[in-house]
Formats: structure tokens, C-alpha cells, sequence
């Protein structure tokens, strides 16, 4: 049920940067009770489970960020958009359609991040969850999915990670109340925990997520000590610096601000190339024994369906047999349906014959009646009667 525009019922904003977790975020908050829309974004290769977008929210921002000359993926170095005047209104009315009078409810899109102080503004009871990932997964995430803009410019990508995150430590910061804080890794170690935290912190009654929402193998998670962390870290101050602020304030602890030292000098990185190099010769070996595997399962399964082909042809066969029995007994039945009704017209030719003869019999009956014969014979029987004669 929607909103009439008076409804109590809290709302969340589910916000951070692109491929940093919102949808599995939302994904969870969906399960344990918070309404996140009727009309959300499908699916796609980016996240098969699906976006967990309100299309509504989603179509606004990207009009807003059309009409102001920015790309409406929400690529912008921009801190915050100025929302033009006329889409006040149309803002409004997206709440009032949208809000729950039964449940909290929520709306998921990166983009929101850019739109903090707008919302904020707007829709003062408002709370934000905002969800963040070290930066050397988030670029790597949006390299893998193939963006152009990224092909052109690899550091843009580095950018906007640093672009959206500040916005998100500055707002955390001047609005700790209204916000929630947290790392990716800390949602996927404990979804339930995650669902905890933010019933306590909001005041909310929620439900224990359901926990199989989250699939490991669809998130690329890269260790700490991998060869992208310390370049970002060697050759990316300000982007590391900000994810330790951002892990400060959000009480998360990752080794990586323990780097070895060692594996910063030249030649150490020509060694961690080597053993790189090593660890995907052994990946290499393992997913050629997988493949084998999964030949001998093909075999397998190609012998099966040799199997179901031969139940199929048989099962065929039992129906065109059936078939012929059928097409037999409609022969037998329209052979016994002809014969019954010839035995029919007999018989009713048969009873006008006899019903012929005996008009025939009543009527040289009466003739006989009428005769002087009869009336002799008639008279003869009463004249015998009345004086006892014998025969």
C-alpha cells in the first residue's frame, strides 16, 4: 500500500558508490521486511539476481543528471547536483507514491550519492545507509564489467571511487544520526548481524535476512596484499588515505593499512609478479582438472539423454499403437452403430406389416358380421339354446 503523504513509517536511503554492494545491501533489507519498491531494475550480466532498483528513483535521477549536461550513469566528479526547481515537485510525488503505510521502506541507487543534500533536504525523517568497498575491487569490478568511459581513461574509474566516497564520509560526518556506515566485507561475513545493527540503530523491527542471498562466487573479492592494493596505496595516497578514513569511522579493520614494506621496492614487485604468475599456472592446472570434470559429466549427461531419447521413442511408439486401437474401436462402434440401426428399421418395418394384417383381419371380421350368413348362424345358436337341442 502507498503513501497519502502523512505516513510515519521510516524510509531508508541506500546509497555508495557503483559495484560497492548496494544491491545485495538491498537485496538483504528486502527479505527482512523493508518494501524497496514494486517496479525494480531486472537483471543483467553486471548482477544476475537483479539491481534491487526502484525504477522510479532510478528514472528520476537519470533526468535530473540528463538535464543538468551530466552522463546519466552518474560519471561525475561532482560532489552534489543542483536539482533544477521544476523537478521539486516530481520528487515529491515519487515519495508519496512510493512510502509504505505498513512497513519501512527504502530505494536503492548508487546515484542517490549525489543527490544526499537534495534528499536530505527534502525528506527530513529520511536515514541513509551508505555501503563502501576498498577501491582496488570497485575498479577492478568496473573493468571487468567493460564500461567504454573506463577503456579510454583507466583512472576515472579511481576517480570516482574517491569522487563518491567523499561525499560519503562528509555527509557521515556532519549527519552521524541519520547515517549507517559499514564495509562490504562486514555485511557478506554476517548478513544477520548487519540486519541487527541497523534495526538498533534505527529503531526498527526487522526480520533475520535470508542469508542465501548471498552468493560468494559473484563477488570478486581480492586480497589486501594483492598487487592492485599496494599500487593504490604506493602511487594513490589520497584514495587509500580515505578508505582508512572511511574504515575509521566505520570501525572496520582490513590488513591492508599493515602493508609489508618489503613488497613496495621494484624488485620486490618483479618477485610478486612471479609468484602471480605461479599462482595462475596452478589456477590454471585446477580449472583444467574442472574442465575434465565437467567432460566426463557432458559424457554423462550425453549418455543420459541417449537413454531419454530411447524412453521418448518408445513412449512414441506405445501412442501410435494406442492410436491404431483407437482409430479400431471407432470402426467397431460406427460397424455397431450402422448394424443397430438396420436391426431398428426391421423391426419397424416389421410391425407395419403386422399391424397391415391385422387391420386387415378386423376389418373381414366386421364384413363377416354383416353377412346373412352370420345372422343365419346367429339365430340357429339361439333357436338350440332355447330348446335344448344337442348337436
Amino acid at each position: 500500500m502507498r503513501h497519502d503523504g502523512n505516513s510515519k513509517q521510516p524510509v531508508l536511503l541506500i546509497a555508495g558508490m557503483h559495484r560497492s554492494g548496494t544491491s545485495l545491501t538491498a537485496s538483504l533489507l528486502q527479505s527482512a521486511g523493508v518494501d524497496v519498491g514494486q517496479h525494480l531494475l531486472e537483471g543483467n550480466t553486471g548482477n544476475l539476481k537483479g539491481h534491487f532498483e526502484n525504477l522510479d528513483f532510478l528514472n528520476f535521477h537519470q533526468d535530473v543528471l540528463r538535464s543538468t549536461g551530466i552522463c546519466e550513469a552518474g560519471w561525475t566528479l561532482k560532489k552534489s547536483i543542483n536539482v533544477p526547481e521544476y523537478y521539486i515537485d516530481a520528487a515529491k510525488l515519487l515519495v508519496s507514491k512510493n512510502a509504505s503505510l505498513t512497513q519501512p521502506w527504502a530505494w536503492k541507487d548508487p546515484r542517490t550519492t549525489l543527490f544526499l543534500n537534495f534528499w536530505g533536504n527534502l525528506i527530513p525523517e529520511a536515514k541513509f545507509i551508505f555501503i563502501y568497498r576498498s577501491p582496488w575491487e570497485v575498479v577492478d569490478s568496473l573493468y571487468r564489467r567493460g564500461d567504454e568511459v573506463f577503456s579510454h581513461n583507466p583512472q576515472f574509474a579511481l576517480d570516482l571511487w574517491t569522487n563518491y566516497n567523499q561525499v560519503v564520509l562528509d555527509f557521515y560526518s556532519s549527519f552521524s544520526d541519520r547515517c549507517f556506515l559499514i564495509h562490504l566485507n562486514q555485511i557478506t561475513s554476517d548478513p544477520t548481524a548487519f540486519i541487527e545493527s541497523v534495526s538498533q540503530q534505527f529503531s526498527l523491527s526487522l526480520n533475520p535476512p535470508k542469508e542465501e542471498l548471498y552468493d560468494a562466487s559473484s563477488l570478486k573479492t581480492q586480497t589486501s596484499y594483492s598487487q592492485r592494493a599496494l599500487m593504490i596505496q604506493r602511487y594513490f595516497p589520497d584514495a587509500y588515505s580515505l578508505y582508512q578514513q572511511l574504515n575509521n569511522a566505520a570501525g572496520f579493520s582490513d590488513d591492508s593499512t599493515h602493508i609489508n614494506q618489503e613488497l613496495v621496492s621494484p624488485t620486490a614487485w618483479l618477485l610478486k609478479d612471479w609468484l602471480d604468475l605461479q599462482g595462475l599456472s596452478n589456477r590454471v592446472a585446477d580449472l583444467q582438472s574442472h574442465f575434465s570434470a565437467s567432460q566426463a559429466e557432458l559424457v554423462k549427461m550425453a549418455q543420459e539423454r541417449h537413454q531419454l531419447q530411447d524412453a521418448n521413442q518408445q513412449l512414441q511408439d506405445a501412442n501410435r499403437q494406442l492410436q491404431n486401437a483407437n482409430q479400431q474401436l471407432q470402426e467397431v462402434n460406427q460397424a455397431l452403430q450402422k448394424d443397430v440401426s438396420t436391426c431398428i428399421e426391421s423391426t419397424n418395418d416389421l410391425k407395419e406389416q403386422l399391424s397391415h394384417q391385422l387391420d386387415q383381419t378386423h376389418a373381414a371380421i366386421a364384413a363377416m358380421k354383416t353377412s346373412k350368413f352370420w345372422k343365419l348362424r346367429t339365430q340357429w345358436i339361439q333357436f338350440k339354446q332355447l330348446f335344448h337341442l344337442k348337436e
